[in-house]
Formats: structure tokens, C-alpha cells, sequence
């Protein structure tokens, strides 16, 4: 069941819930799209779906399955926190051990251009959470910054950490 936007202005919202319909339709150009030019000349078609589908693969293997299933759940979940900054995404993060406590937060996304701290839920159908034994196969934390193009994907990352 996706979640209430809380905090989440409309654009904000719908650009997420945007990113994660083509994410769920695995139209993978469409979400290469909503990443800011920085990330896309970093990042190809093939590397985004690889994002996904690669957390996908983790999910499942860490269930004992082998075989690449997709998000069934027809919507996806938006949440996230419009209070976390560009300058607190690049804060070490004390719990993690030192080489693996920082986030690699492009240049490009600042305390002025970034707009939400975004948490996009891919999840299972109820017939997969019955079969598969979890309840969604990815949540995407997404920099949100505001760009000449409009809204975009500044930085991204499997989890909020």
C-alpha cells in the first residue's frame, strides 16, 4: 500500500511517484530520464536497470531465491523527509565503519538546488509477499534536486544510508 506523502509538495510527489511507475514498468529510459545531467552522462539505460534490478537480485537472494522476479504492486510507495540537506547527505555517518560511513554525493546537488530527500518503495504484490516471504524488493533514496530541466535525480542510493 504506498505510502501517505507527508511533507511532500505536489511536484515533489508526483515526480516521484513518477520515477517509480517507470521503475515498476521497467521502462528504464523513462527513468534515466529523471536523472540530472550529471547522473546521466554517468549513468546508461543498461546501468540504471542494473541499479534495479541488482537490488532486486539482493532481495531475493537474501529470501533463498535465485530467480529475478519483479515488483508486482501496481503503485509505488513515496515517502522520504524534506528536512535532510545536501550538506547532511555528506556527513560521515558515525555507525558505519571509516571507508564506508560517507555517501558519494555528486558536487552538483547543494543545500540550494536540493529540494526532498525522497524514498521510493517498489513492492510486492500480496500474492508475492505470501510466496516470496518479504514485502518490497527496493527502496530507492533519491537526492531531489531542482535543475534547469525541472525536477531530477541529483544522487541516488539503495537505502536511506
Amino acid at each position: 500500500m504506498p505510502y501517505f506523502r507527508h511533507g511532500m509538495d505536489d511536484p515533489v510527489g508526483n515526480f516521484s511517484t513518477t520515477l517509480g511507475q517507470a521503475a515498476l514498468a521497467r521502462d528504464w529510459a523513462a527513468v534515466h530520464r529523471c536523472l540530472a545531467p550529471w547522473l546521466r552522462a554517468k549513468l546508461t539505460v543498461a546501468a540504471v536497470q542494473a541499479f534495479f534490478e541488482d537490488e532486486y537480485r539482493t532481495n531475493l537472494k537474501a529470501n533463498g531465491i535465485e530467480d529475478l522476479h519483479y515488483p508486482e504492486y501496481p503503485e509505488p510507495g513515496v515517502g522520504g523527509n524534506g528536512f535532510t540537506n545536501a550538506t547532511e547527505l555528506r556527513k560521515p555517518l558515525s555507525w558505519l565503519p571509516a571507508g564506508k560511513n560517507t555517501r558519494n554525493v555528486p558536487p552538483e546537488v547543494t543545500d540550494a538546488n536540493m529540494r526532498y530527500w525522497a524514498m521510493v518503495q517498489l513492492q510486492c504484490s500480496d500474492d508475492q509477499m505470501a510466496k516470496l516471504g518479504f514485502d518490497h524488493f527496493a527502496e530507492i533514496w533519491l537526492a531531489v534536486v531542482e535543475t534547469e530541466e525541472g525536477l531530477r535525480v541529483g544522487y541516488w542510493s539503495h537505502g536511506a544510508y
